[in-house]
């Protein structure tokens, strides 16, 4: 019985430790939101958006509709913010609680 407490402890310590302490790679979520400029065939992400040299044929639209289309970033600064984030899950579960601010909620 002493044994199968420990085990249970450790086991659940070392959930707790990978929790907290070792980075994962999460993408941005599909529903991120994007625009595009379909006339230069790009996309662009709004932290991006007063510096890019853009036309006036643009949408609102998500990640993953923008990534569909087959158009490329726009510039350096919005490949940039659409890459994949180390993060724990503790970081993960806490944003997933509204705790902690998603990195891609612009």
């Amino acid at each position: 019985m002493i044994k199968r407490r420990w085990g249970l402890s450790g086991g659940l310590l070392l959930v707790l430790f990978i929790m907290l302490f070792v980075p994962l790679s999460f993408q941005p979520p599909g529903n991120t939101r994007m625009v595009i400029d379909h006339t230069l065939r790009v996309y662009i992400a709004p932290p991006c958006f007063n510096e890019a040299d853009l036309t006036n044929n643009l949408i609102e639209t998500t990640w993953h509709k923008a990534v569909e289309t087959g158009y490329g970033p726009e510039s350096d600064c919005t490949a940039n913010k659409m890459k994949p984030m180390k993060r724990t899950l503790w970081d993960k579960v806490m944003e997933l609680t509204g705790l902690m601010p998603n990195p891609w909620s612009w």
